[in-house]
């Protein structure tokens, strides 16, 4: 049975119910219902003694939940806290609680906070120095009465809750605790990185991150206080999640904005590198992500000064030489600027773009003319690799648009045998021929040539054979010089033979005569090949291919 209505009810009414609690008792001697409903409201009258008299007589005999639930609330009121924490023990122990609820809808709000304290404290003294799963379970009871006293309302016990349901691994049951506190307090960040570290445990990236960038932006230091609490390997892995959230915007930001950036779009980042670097300050990643948001503000100075102070003027790192990189050419000394971002071009491609989106345009452009430059001067003493990552950095830096940086990097992937990007490389190159002209046509004859020479190198002969073909159409001059500078003639009209004779063998004259033809060009004494153009003349009807 439940207390009276409320605890403000007028005195009268309460009157009334005691008058018929004590009739019902009359009408039925030892039942417990007339007495519990006397009880309660003897209290409701302020009578606590009698009330009290009354529960503990009835609890003698048959100690039931709802009983050792008022004795508890009475003896808190009458300031008996040891009996009440024997009390609300037995009541845990029976497993039902539930009986609370309608006794608290119309207990004293002096009396709930009382309970809802006592509970609290409670639970923090069972989990002081325990850790063993019955000590949580038996503080969760305690945890959830203080909640339910305090109407639901009560932060710190559902945050308490929230931790030991994690604790015992109830992780969904912990975020429903953690989401309650924040439908009331949206910048709680206890609460937030508390659904973040379970979200976490859960193994939700994006819900975790978002959680506990919201918490940053409410108390950064609290945030990392937590991140340190965690252990090794949850806290590398949040930090790595952060890191790469970071990172992606970032780019996003730098890839949508020129640099400098402003300030709002980069307060993020900031906050997030900042947080990273409190958390674990000998990761050097996290040292170069604030690195890279100074560069992305433009604070060059500034940016030059933390490299020096965590990686040294002349770092091994190559991550961390690629930004002196930066900074150098923000200082226009794009010679230095080029060898230090030449570190990572051929290594690590997608770290170099990112790089770039750092510098203005103009100082792109900059770029990578002096590392065009520095790879023509390096490559004539033979330092192919190192001219091969100078002129990847001149491609990406103006991002494939200038073709003669791509036709100098095909020449030295050509050199380092490195066919199939040389190819690459002149496709685009060949994509881009637009314009009529006699100059541009001995350029593009060339173009055609080295790509030949390249697909026969690695095994694309019909396709290569089709270049020096066109080349040759495209200007004959030119083509001849580029093949005696490569192939050689000899070895080219070979291969043009043997195409031809597997083409006449399958009786594919008109393909057989273009192929003998075109080696011809290239070598017009090949004995084979004339001898091989007589034998198409005399099989083939009709004059369109003899004449």
């Amino acid at each position: 049975m439940a207390l009276i209505q409320s605890p403000v009810l007028p005195f009268r009414p309460a009157v009334g119910v005691h008058a018929l609690a004590l009739l019902l008792m009359e009408l039925q001697p030892g039942a417990d219902g007339p007495q519990i409903l006397t009880a309660d409201a003897l209290y409701q009258l302020g009578r606590v003694e009698e009330a009290y008299r009354l529960l503990l007589n009835i609890e003698h005999t048959a100690p039931r939940p709802p009983i050792l639930a008022r004795l508890a609330i009475l003896q808190l009121h009458r300031g008996f806290l040891y009996d009440a924490y024997q009390l609300l023990k037995k009541l845990i122990n029976s497993g039902d609680t539930s009986c609370l609820r309608p006794l608290l809808s119309v207990a004293s709000l002096q009396d709930r906070a009382l309970l809802e304290k006592h509970c609290h404290t409670a639970s923090k003294r069972i989990l002081c120095g325990q850790q063993a799963e019955s000590a949580i379970r038996e503080a969760v009871a305690y945890l959830s009465i203080a909640i339910m006293a305090s109407g639901g309302g009560a932060i710190d016990s559902l945050l308490e809750r929230a931790r030991c349901y994690a604790l015992l691994g109830q992780w969904k049951t912990a975020i429903f605790d953690f989401t309650a506190i924040l439908k009331e307090h949206p910048d709680h960040v206890q609460a937030l990185c508390g659904r973040g570290f379970t979200y976490l445990m859960l193994n939700q990236q994006k819900e975790c991150t978002l959680d506990i960038l919201v918490a940053l932006q409410c108390g950064a230091e609290e945030v990392t206080q937590s991140m340190l609490s965690l252990k090794d390997k949850a806290r590398k892995l949040v930090s790595e999640w952060l890191g790469q959230h970071c990172r992606s915007s970032l780019s996003e930001t730098l890839s949508a904005n020129p640099v400098p950036c402003r300030e709002e779009l980069l307060r993020e980042a900031f906050l997030i590198g900042g947080a990273l670097m409190n958390t674990d300050c000998r990761e050097p990643r996290w040292h170069l992500l604030y690195i890279d948001t100074l560069l992305a503000k433009g604070e060059v100075n500034a940016a030059g000064a933390h490299l020096k102070q965590v990686f040294g003027q002349e770092p091994r790192d190559a991550a961390a030489k690629a930004r002196w990189g930066v900074v150098k050419a923000w200082q226009q000394n794009y010679k230095v600027a080029a060898n230090y971002l030449s570190v990572v071009s051929e290594k690590e491609p997608a770290n170099l773009d990112f790089l770039i989106t750092l510098l203005q345009s103009a100082q792109r452009k900059r770029l990578a003319q002096a590392a065009s430059q520095q790879a023509s001067s390096v490559s004539e003493s033979g330092q192919w690799e190192q001219a091969l990552a100078l002129l990847t950095l001149a491609v990406r830096a103006v991002n494939e648009m200038k073709l003669q940086y791509l036709r100098q990097r095909a020449a030295c992937l050509a050199h380092l045998g490195l066919h199939e990007r040389a190819v690459s490389d002149l496709n685009k190159v060949i994509q881009g021929h637009s314009a009529d002209g006699r100059e541009e046509q001995r350029v593009w004859a060339e173009d055609h040539c080295r790509r030949g020479r390249s697909l026969l190198l690695c095994s694309h002969e019909e396709s290569g054979l089709q270049d020096f073909s066109q080349a040759l159409d495209l200007h004959e001059e030119q083509a001849l010089l580029c093949v005696e500078a490569g192939l050689g003639t000899q070895r080219l009209a070979e291969m043009f033979l043997r195409f031809a004779l597997q083409n006449y063998g399958q009786q594919k004259l008109d393909k057989a005569w273009l192929l003998t033809e075109t080696g011809l060009k290239v070598d017009s004494g090949h004995v084979e090949l004339r001898r091989l153009r007589a034998r198409i003349k005399r099989e083939v009807s009709g004059p369109c291919i003899v004449n």
